[in-house]
């Protein structure tokens, strides 16, 4: 039986990454994935996530966000690979909705470039929205968009060279822990490990009762819209937007308002990703059920005839893609409870943007070493009432 440092099961966002940040620190690691990163199954694919530094979510994300930047740019230089561009960041609403005023906070608090425009100011500056009159919203000029697909291989490609072993379509069946470590099983071995990650995204509630008792996977309708005229939304016309709009009553959105967001076209003959970031299915990625339903695409074109007028009417195709929730929709980092050796990452569908910095501090957390940001907002041992034994 082969044994390594280090076992990461799930070779996507924070499993590549991590990876990587462990083989460059000279550990053996093994990383297992049972299909062939990056593909289409999970949560790391569709072309293009944001990237932006004031984060309406808390000082934590804030603080990872810069970091993060910077790291993308390094990982650009080590591989070579275009990942990350800059295409500003509009997030719209009405003046007290949580995302525009936590915006606001963010931005003010931490001394991040932004303006605050109106309605009349953001229609003027970008025709192709449609507001409001009590619509404002935050622009952050340096936020940007980071290419999911390549940065994973990138990820990969670098751990490879730093002597990482990578098992893709090799499905893990059961694990074992155990006084000095684990006992992996897969689709074709047995492999020790000393600690264990456990970062399979929307597959990770499948590898532990733990994790079962407080990870859901949603389903996202991913809509990509192609435009007829293709200019006005294309990189550097059409920024990252992001918009909180309310709601009364309805049971799908809770929360009491509709978030939804759009991403510019990429590419000349290139389509716009639209889709809803609430208000979400329940999804097995195992599933033949995770069909978009028309319900679904009813209601993305009613956002984008009332918000993005010049995408009203054009051909449409869409897509699926998982978030990993959590309760509380903060990530799930570290160790499980009751587990000396076992430890779990979910994202809750806002993570990809860390993605290298997630991979610096699970190593650290994996080596019982400090955190050079407070990610204690993030321990599993906040759900330690949901969470069952294995």
């Amino acid at each position: 039986m082969r044994s390594y440092d280090f076992i990461i099961v799930g070779l996507g966002t924070a499993g590549s990454a991590t990876c990587m940040t462990l083989a460059r620190r000279g550990h053996r690691v093994l990383g297992l994935d049972q299909f062939s990163p990056p593909h289409t199954r999970g949560s790391h694919h569709g072309l293009s996530r944001s990237v932006r530094r004031a984060y309406p979510e808390g000082s934590s994300y804030v603080m990872m966000a810069q970091k993060s930047w910077e790291l993308w740019r390094k990982l650009e230089k080590d591989s070579g690979r275009r990942l990350l561009i800059k295409t500003g960041n509009l997030t719209l609403g009405p003046p007290d909705c949580p995302a525009l005023s936590g915006f606001l906070h963010s931005a003010q608090k931490h001394g991040i470039l932004h303006e605050y425009l109106s309605a009349l100011e953001v229609e003027k500056r970008w025709p192709q929205f449609s507001l409001p009159d009590y619509f404002y919203a935050g622009l952050e000029s340096e936020a940007g968009i980071v290419f999911p697909e390549p940065a994973i291989t990138a990820f990969l490609d670098e751990g490879r060279q730093a002597a990482a072993d990578l098992h893709l379509n090799e499905g893990v069946k059961r694990w074992t822990e155990h006084a000095a470590g684990v006992e992996v099983r897969t689709s074709r071995a047995s492999y020790h490990g000393g600690r264990l990650l456990l970062a399979a995204g929307a597959w990770s509630r499948n590898l532990s009762g733990r994790l079962s008792a407080v990870l859901t996977p949603k389903r996202i309708a991913v809509h990509w819209v192609e435009p007829v005229a293709e200019e006005p939304f294309s990189l550097g016309r059409f920024p990252v937007n992001f918009w909180q709009v309310p709601v009364c009553n309805d049971p799908v959105f809770p929360e009491g308002f509709k978030e939804f967001y759009s991403l510019p076209m990429l590419r000349p003959d290139g389509q716009i990703k639209v889709a809803f970031h609430n208000g979400l299915s329940d999804g097995d990625p195992d599933s033949g059920s995770n069909t978009i339903r028309d319900d679904e695409t009813t209601m993305i074109n009613e956002m984008i005839a009332a918000y993005l007028p010049g995408l009203a009417g054009c051909p449409m195709q869409v897509n699926a893609c998982f978030y990993t929730m959590t309760p509380d929709k903060d990530f799930y980092l570290g160790r499980l409870p009751e587990s000396q050796h076992v430890f779990g990452a979910a994202l809750a569908g806002h993570g990809f943007k860390f993605a290298p910095l997630l991979g610096e501090l699970l190593a650290d957390l994996l080596l019982d070493l400090p955190s050079p940001v407070d990610i204690s907002m993030f321990s599993p041992e906040r759900f330690k009432f949901y969470q069952q034994p294995c």
